[in-house]
């Protein structure tokens, strides 16, 4: 079983702070928060949902360092106008094959006032694209994608992805699926507030319900798109 108990009030409070102290010499001078509370409970998460996927999901990987499952707080900004050194989130990653950038994978993002739960494949590569849309124009693999996306939103998951303004070829406007075949990158996604219920187990049970709600479509993805 799972040792998650929930994340740490003083892991989420550092967060806060951060936000209003996003600065190099403020955050070396709490380092030990983000070391201590923040990255073990993102750690034991993402080690509990993997555990409870294992009946669903056997393949999917965690690896608990940083550059690997868990993201590191410091933002890029050689090319924001937004020159905040850090993230004031916590974010891990749990995914499925040799090469995580083009696998079909499970964002978790923590925050003490939201968290985010994302699946799927935000940006699909050329080769990727084309089995994509083979897949979805095929009769019985498309019908098979939308059955699995209609359930998803019944569970509350928000369909997301880059889109093409029109069909691509091969897709009459009229086709049921042309709207489908736009999507450049296919995710499944689900924001819930933050609370003091992020404190508790029910994070960990929270995060599940909507990774096994996203679990077809991974599925879908690793069989006919991944690969």
């Amino acid at each position: 079983m799972s040792d998650f108990a929930g994340f740490p009030r003083a892991g989420l409070e550092f967060l806060t702070s951060l936000a209003e102290h996003n600065d190099k010499e403020w955050f070396e001078a709490h380092r030990a928060a983000w070391d201590e509370q923040v990255i073990p409970a993102l750690s034991a998460l993402g080690a509990g949902l993997k555990q409870r996927l294992e009946n669903m999901l056997p393949q999917l990987q965690f690896v608990p360092r940083a550059g690997q499952s868990l993201f590191r707080p410091n933002r890029d900004v050689r090319f924001s106008r937004d020159k905040r050194p850090y993230e004031t989130h916590a974010a891990a990653l749990l995914w499925e094959g040799a090469d995580k950038q083009l696998a079909p994978s499970i964002y978790l993002q923590i925050s003490p006032h939201e968290v985010l739960i994302r699946g799927g494949l935000a940006l699909f590569e050329e080769a990727q694209l084309d089995r994509f849309r083979k897949r979805v124009l095929a009769e019985e693999t498309g019908d098979a994608l939308s059955s699995i996306l209609s359930a998803a939103k019944k569970e509350g998951l928000k369909l997301e992805g880059e889109k093409t303004n029109k069909p691509p070829r091969g897709f009459a406007a009229d086709h049921p699926r042309a709207e489908l075949s736009k999507h450049k990158g296919l995710t499944l996604a689900s924001t819930k507030k933050g609370d003091d219920w992020l404190t508790t187990p029910d994070l960990l049970d929270a995060v599940e319900e909507t990774a096994r709600a996203y679990a077809p479509l991974h599925a879908w993805l690793c069989a006919y798109v991944a690969a």
